[in-house]
């Protein structure tokens, strides 16, 4: 029987929807198999291949893909939102050490190691599980020079006094947010641990309410905050810096390396928006934290 055409379209969104990279995907492909599942104390976490791509899943309903891999080029980003983040480095490219709080699978740290191994990097993960499936079935090792403490990112980051040149966020899913994480007060702190021209890079979901919340309460504690909007995802990049050696548009440009292996610096950095849509929304504090509330806002 033909198809209607409202059902035609219906597919055909679907279909794109699949594809694009850097969203997270259902993972009922048929050509999938599960490789683990169990629970954390913090997530129930599974991981499944297709094809060379592995990735770990966290959660038990939404089942959605958070971080994954290309076994054969695994410094490769599957997502897009993994190599916008290296943008930090167009703001700041002598950059010498960088503290990133959510381990995943260990793609990030994989690219300082293979990419970048004169620049100091300190991973921060609370879910010791998830160190070890990243050990086990993605390939993660520490490098000479790469540290990782298993805790709380926000209590690495109190007990600490070390400066970093860039503090890069990656502990959120769409699943579920860590409120502590999402503060004036939290930022704040990460502020106290930047070096003169250092810079936070966040990654966000921009197809809800949080994050507005968030491009708020950034506002509200950094002279300069930045928005990197994804060409073919639902992501976002916030960064935000004090006094900034390379403020978009006029990053560093040639001046600096183009490419970190397989990531455009170039072409990542033209997704600046100058004037995102924001819409009001209150800063976000310890106090008032409804943030997994206006996650499912959209």
């Amino acid at each position: 029987m033909k198809k209607s055409f409202f059902s035609q379209c219906l597919c055909g969104i679907a279909m794109l929807f699949l594809l694009l990279p850097g969203v997270p995907q259902s993972v009922s492909a048929e050509n999938e198999k599960t490789l683990y599942e169990g629970d954390s104390i913090y997530n129930h976490i599974t991981i499944r291949q297709a094809g060379s791509n592995r990735c770990m899943i966290f959660g038990r309903h939404r089942d959605q893909r958070q971080t994954c891999i290309s076994l054969s080029r695994p410094d490769e980003s599957v997502f897009e939102y993994t190599a916008m983040m290296f943008i930090g480095f167009q703001l700041l490219p002598n950059t010498r050490n960088v503290c990133l709080i959510g381990l995943g699978g260990g793609y990030i740290p994989t690219v300082f190691r293979l990419h970048l191994p004169h620049v100091r990097l300190q991973s921060v993960e609370v879910d010791p599980l998830v160190v070890r499936l990243a050990k086990d079935y993605f390939q993660f090792r520490s490098a000479a020079g790469h540290a990782l403490s298993i805790t709380d990112g926000r209590q690495y980051l109190r007990r600490n006094p070390d400066k970093f040149d860039q503090i890069w966020i990656d502990a959120f899913n769409s699943d579920y947010i860590p409120a502590h994480m999402t503060t004036r007060e939290f930022l704040e702190l990460c502020r106290s641990r930047l070096t003169r021209n250092g810079v936070v890079v966040q990654n966000v979901h921009n197809s809800n309410q949080l994050f507005d919340a968030q491009v708020t309460t950034f506002r509200s504690v950094f002279s300069h905050v930045y928005v990197f909007e994804g060409t073919s995802s639902s992501n976002s990049i916030i960064i935000a810096a004090q006094e900034p050696l390379y403020p978009p548009p006029r990053l560093c440009g040639e001046r600096c390396n183009s490419r970190i292996g397989p990531i455009d610096l170039a072409r990542e950095s033209r997704k600046f928006d100058p004037n995102p849509r924001i819409r009001k929304e209150r800063i976000l504090t310890d106090d008032y934290n409804p943030a997994n509330l206006l996650l499912n806002r959209k």
